[in-house]
């Protein structure tokens, strides 16, 4: 069983790797996808490692920036188009998150989301369950959208 700060759900998308990893790397067309979410990319920092982006996260976040939270976060590690980790450097949320693509064949990628947020034990024993439901039906969006797109 993992430590209660560490999330981690895993899909297959029938597309290429390249095509997966553009997706993926378009922060705010994150938003169409990540379950009340809205993503704002600095398009000020340049791609890859330093990249700054946030994310609001709460019950209207595409309508608001009232009530949730804001995560900003800055790229560390960039391996187009395999890997990619960010760190999560904002006064409440703290920790990192990666997204790895594993080729299966030419045409299927397995997509593996990984986040270990620094937080109190009894704060992440409540939001645990529903952070993972909540990715689990964002990654099936954002399959959905690549698989259509193609």
């Amino acid at each position: 069983m993992k430590p209660l700060k560490e999330f981690a759900l895993t899909i297959e998308i029938n597309a290429p790797i390249e095509r997966v990893w553009r997706e993926m790397i378009d922060w705010e067309k994150q938003s169409e996808w990540m379950l009340a979410t809205r993503v704002y990319d600095d398009r000020t920092s340049p791609e890859g490692v330093g990249h700054r982006l946030k994310a609001f996260t709460g019950p209207l976040a595409r309508f608001n920036r009232i009530i949730g939270v804001m995560d900003s976060m800055v790229v560390s590690q960039w391996d187009p188009p395999r890997f990619c980790r960010v760190e999560h450097v904002g006064r409440i949320i703290r920790g990192f998150g990666t997204f790895t693509l594993s080729e299966l064949s030419d045409s299927v990628v397995r997509f593996d989301w990984y986040e270990e947020i620094d937080a109190p034990s009894a704060l992440l024993a409540i939001i645990k369950p529903g952070v993972l439901i909540g990715v689990w039906i964002s990654l099936r969006r954002f399959r959905a959208l690549v698989e259509r797109d193609r």
